[in-house]
C-alpha cells in the first residue's frame, strides 16, 4: 500500500512541478491525476493495492468536503452580497453541463447504430432462407 501512496503522490508532485514550471492553466492536481491514469493505460492494468487504496480513500471522500464547508460559512457575508451571481453560475454551469451530456450521449448513440448492423441487415443469402 505504502508503495500505491508513493506512485499516487509521484503523479501528483509532478503534475505540480509541470503546472508551474509551464504555466498551464489546469490544477496540478488534475494533471497528475491525468499522468497516473496515462500510466495505468500504458501498464493496462491496475495494480490491486492501488485499487484497495482508491476504495479507502473514496471512503474519506466526504473528509473533503468539510473544509470548503467551513470555507462557505466563514465567507458567508460575500455569499450574500454576490448571491444572485453566483446562483446564476451554479444553474447556468449545471445546465451546460447537462446539454452536453445529452448530445454527447446522443451522438455516441447514433454512431453505435450506424457501426452495428440491426436486425434486418442480414446478407441477403440469409434473407432469401427465411422468406423459403
Amino acid at each position: 500500500m505504502l508503495e500505491q501512496i508513493a506512485r499516487v503522490l509521484f503523479w501528483l508532485g509532478l503534475g505540480e512541478i509541470l503546472t508551474k514550471m509551464l504555466s498551464l492553466p489546469v490544477p496540478s492536481a488534475v494533471l497528475g491525476l491525468a499522468l497516473l491514469y496515462a500510466e495505468l493505460s500504458v501498464r493496462g492494468e491496475v495494480p490491486p493495492e492501488l485499487e484497495k487504496l482508491a476504495d479507502k480513500l473514496l471512503q474519506l471522500l466526504g473528509l473533503l468536503f468539510v473544509p470548503a464547508g467551513v470555507g462557505v460559512i466563514a465567507h458567508l457575508d460575500v455569499f450574500r452580497g454576490e448571491a444572485l451571481p453566483i446562483l446564476a453560475a451554479v444553474i447556468g454551469g449545471t445546465a451546460v453541463t447537462i446539454c452536453t451530456t445529452a448530445l454527447v450521449v446522443n451522438h455516441v448513440a447514433r454512431s453505435r447504430r450506424r457501426n452495428r448492423p440491426g436486425r434486418f441487415d442480414a446478407p441477403t443469402e440469409a434473407r432469401s432462407r427465411v422468406r423459403s
